[in-house]
């Protein structure tokens, strides 16, 4: 318990301030560049974007699924002595999935651009090869210093890699000139590589590559991270289904449309996703240290902290749909109006099922999480090309909360089960939270 008792003051004030200025950063950043980037391509420019990045984001959440995982977990418990033996072993299993990803991106580029009657995105993909190769090595980076509980060297990386494009971006609007999709993603690979080389100069001295591959480790790592590798391809999938389908079945420009509405939603969550970051290694360390009571508390209080977050965020949101998308896609895409009222609240479900899959991962149940995200994304798919096929646009959105809500009743269930999770709980933190701010606040003002 007293191990535990430190880890909470010091882990938990440090990588969580640190991954809150991330994460609110990484708000303001994503949130400006799509400001004035749907204000700088017309809506088929625009359209051509979203369904570019939604193919590209598959082969990036694939090989972190494969590498950080397993690398995070086997260096956050393994002796000291191992770490170089592990490093080794996960780099070179990185090197190899990156050049398969990058030779499958160029060969199924002319299929994905005949797919969504999108020529231009061929050359597209081509050029990301180069940024997705450099970012294998930024990865890597990142995921040695997650290792450590250590999240300056990823804040720092992440905020120059995403603020370049915010920066051309920037100056292309204000200058009022025109730029390219194929511009576009030359400045992500200079960003990318500056970020990379800021991560190793910040983690340089903390591991070194040996000559020959340890077997074992090769083999632990491969292990653990084939059903992480397809969890996280599977999820990204099933984030990016209904663009690509609306994008197949209706038009890019539709695909646009439907992101704006998206990509609110995902703002909405970015406590979600901090949370993630944070939870995971510590969820490694506190199954060794408290069992499975202290995963279960983790889970229960984690998700009612962001819950607590979200609930005001989501009900304003909806309530002032119309200024809101007006404001972030002008008048060009009303539209969008309606289609973030309904994904609004699919993004009540989203933390129980966010950490569902961390927690899991962290105790070592990849290979099941994998099995309920192949399920998942499986009804994903099928809800939206029914719905869509049917109702549009509008279906994909449809198609969404009706898999949420499939997917957190199964999660519960499951959590239950392994763990004893209560879902009450959960909501029962976040209620509480409310009640503790006020409190703090009263006792201020006297």
């Amino acid at each position: 318990m007293r191990i535990i008792s430190s880890l909470n003051s010091n882990y938990w004030l440090r990588s969580g301030s640190i991954n809150l200025l991330q994460n609110a950063l990484t708000l303001i950043i994503s949130f400006s560049s799509f400001y004035f980037l749907i204000r700088t391509l017309d809506k088929t420019d625009f359209g051509v974007w979203v369904l570019f990045m939604s193919a590209v984001s598959i082969m990036e959440f694939a090989r972190t699924g494969l590498i950080s995982k397993s690398l995070i977990t086997y260096l956050s418990s393994a002796p000291s002595n191992a770490h170089n033996s592990i490093i080794t072993a996960s780099f070179a299993v990185n090197l190899s999935l990156t050049i398969v990803l990058a030779a499958a991106c160029h060969l199924l580029a002319p299929l994905f651009g005949k797919l969504w009657d999108s020529p231009q995105l061929v050359p597209l993909f081509n050029l990301y090869i180069v940024t997705f190769v450099i970012s294998g090595f930024l990865l890597q980076y990142q995921a040695i210093e997650q290792a450590q509980l250590q999240f300056r060297g990823v804040f720092l990386s992440n905020l120059i890699r995403q603020g370049t494009l915010l920066a051309f971006v920037l100056y292309v609007y204000f200058n009022d000139r025109h730029t390219s999709l194929s511009a576009l993603v030359q400045v992500m690979t200079w960003g990318t590589l500056a970020a990379t080389l800021v991560s190793h100069y910040l983690v340089r001295g903390t591991f070194k590559l040996w000559g020959k591959l340890d077997k074992y480790w090769l083999k632990q790592l491969l292990q653990y991270g084939k059903y992480s590798f397809g969890t996280s391809m599977m999820a990204v999938v099933s984030s990016s289904i209904d663009q690509m389908m609306i994008g197949g079945l209706v038009s890019a420009t539709s695909a646009g449309i439907y992101n704006i509405a998206v990509r609110v939603t995902n703002m909405i969550n970015i406590p979600t996703n901090a949370a993630a970051t944070i939870v995971f290694p510590q969820s490694a360390r506190r199954l060794e240290d408290g069992g499975n009571d202290a995963v279960k508390s983790l889970y229960e209080k984690s998700v009612g902290a962001v819950l607590a977050m979200l609930f005001p965020a989501i009900i304003i949101a909806s309530l002032f749909a119309g200024p809101v998308i007006h404001f972030i896609g002008d008048d060009r895409y009303p539209e969008s109006i309606p289609l973030l009222q309904i994904t609004l609240v699919s993004a009540f479900f989203i933390p129980f099922t966010k950490q569902f899959g961390t927690i899991l991962d962290s105790i070592g149940g990849v290979k099941l999480n994998f099995y309920v995200t192949v399920v998942s994304v499986a009804l994903n798919a099928l809800l939206n090309y029914v719905f869509i096929r049917h109702w549009g646009i509008v279906g994909a959105a449809v198609a969404m909360l009706i898999s949420y809500l499939i997917l957190f009743v199964a999660t519960q269930l499951i959590l239950k089960k392994i763990l004893g999770v209560r879902t009450g709980a959960a909501l029962v933190y976040a209620f509480k939270s409310y009640g503790e701010v006020y409190n703090r606040l009263r006792h201020r003002a006297t």
